[in-house]
């Protein structure tokens, strides 16, 4: 099963309205108090040691805020504060929340339908009904699918409210499977003889890059402001490019996508054999979204009844294809084999990854070097999720 998260804008009295707004603030401020007491003692990060610490507290400054709002609170932070700690930022700030938003649950609402939501408006034991701003998409999901606990939340000062369907995925199709070698320069390249890149995209991604150093360096309260505006144009940038990569890549003929488990990557290629830090080579690799490419691909390919696998990177780089022996050697972007045949380097780890997934190839072609073939980015690749 699929998660599908639509947002619906709400209708309510402008008493309610006002009812929430401040609740979704004064949620905000009890989720900066929360993580400020937690960081500031020290205590295990479990759900109750935190509950221990903080509730009576929290119901005390915060009177306005549920019972189940509070432990909705104490959730996040224990969520943002293990995250922290699992990604190992010795250094990391005390976290901060901006966006007002609360995930409500079954004590929190009630009725839930195409029709609306009751929420509360402030009196004591008494809900409003609040309708939706519908339109074709939203019914056909509230007729055929189940749904979650939604989130409220407010966006230039109105409110929405983020409701999560369960969409039943499409069966896979085929067991051919495409090996996908991710890398720096070209984005991907697949064991079928196709890679990716997008010039315009580097070429305005080392422009921002270079804006950002020099506003970094002023340092002034309009550079900072502009330093923001920056990074999210840069991370819209990005965004952008994954989707029309995945997109090109999902047009590729094959219902298995095999790429490498790349999880701390960094770690453990941070130094050589000889010792020395990869520092340029690691700050160049945390430029590239590998990460964000997966979960896009994973998501586009199980609405379109695909499949995205996982294998190890060991090796994938250092052996030949053809006789899966470590006998030749790479240099740069090509691979020169014990019988002095000359492939492609990236081409060949492809190949390599489709045969570590044990599912026939979706191609034969023999990974030699200057045959890659560019796939074309602005090709399309239209999918319907199907939804029984």
């Amino acid at each position: 099963m699929e998660y599908k998260t639509y947002n619906i804008e709400l209708q309510m009295s402008d008493e309610t309205r006002q009812h929430w707004m401040n609740l979704l603030s004064e949620t905000r401020d009890a989720f900066n108090r929360c993580a400020t007491l937690v960081t500031s003692s020290d205590i295990k990060l479990g759900l109750v040691p935190v509950h221990n610490l903080c509730y009576d507290t929290l119901r005390t400054e915060f009177p306005n805020i549920p019972s189940q709002g509070i432990i909705r609170v104490q959730k996040s932070v224990l969520a943002a504060l293990r995250s922290i700690r699992s990604n190992k930022h010795k250094d990391a700030d005390v976290p901060q929340k901006k966006s007002l938003s609360l995930q409500l649950d079954k004590r929190m609402y009630s009725n839930l339908s195409v029709d609306g939501i009751c929420l509360s408006n402030g009196n004591s034991h008494k809900r409003e009904k609040c309708t939706f701003v519908l339109y074709d998409k939203i019914r056909e999901l509230f007729d055929t699918c189940t749904f979650s606990d939604p989130t409220v939340f407010a966006r230039d000062n109105r409110l929405f409210l983020s409701v999560p369907f369960e969409v039943a995925t499409p069966p896979l199709k085929g067991d051919k499977a495409l090996g996908v070698d991710l890398g720096m320069k070209r984005l991907f390249v697949t064991s079928d003889g196709q890679y990716y890149t997008d010039k315009e995209y580097l070429k305005r991604r080392r422009k921002l890059r270079y804006l950002k150093r020099c506003l970094q360096s002023k340092g002034t309260r309009s550079a900072k402001k502009h330093l923001a505006r920056v990074k999210r144009k840069e991370r819209n940038l990005s965004k952008d490019m994954l989707n029309r990569a995945t997109n090109a890549l999902l047009t590729c003929n094959a219902s298995i996508y095999v790429l490498e488990d790349l999880k701390k990557i960094k770690y453990k290629t941070s130094r050589t054999k000889e010792g020395f830090k990869r520092i340029r080579h690691n700050n160049a690799l945390s430029q590239v979204p590998l990460a964000e490419f997966r979960e896009m691909l994973t998501h586009k390919a199980t609405l379109a009844g695909k499949q995205v696998v996982s294998v190890s990177p060991m090796y994938t780089s250092q052996t030949d294809c053809r006789t899966n022996k470590r006998d030749g050697i790479r240099k740069g972007r090509i691979y020169i084999c014990s019988d002095n045949v000359i492939l492609d380097a990236d081409w060949n780890a492809a190949v390599n990854i489709a045969q570590k997934s044990k599912h026939p190839l979706s191609s034969s072609k023999q990974p030699l070097s200057g045959r890659l073939q560019s796939i074309n980015h602005t090709q399309q690749f239209c999918y319907k999720p199907t939804i029984l």
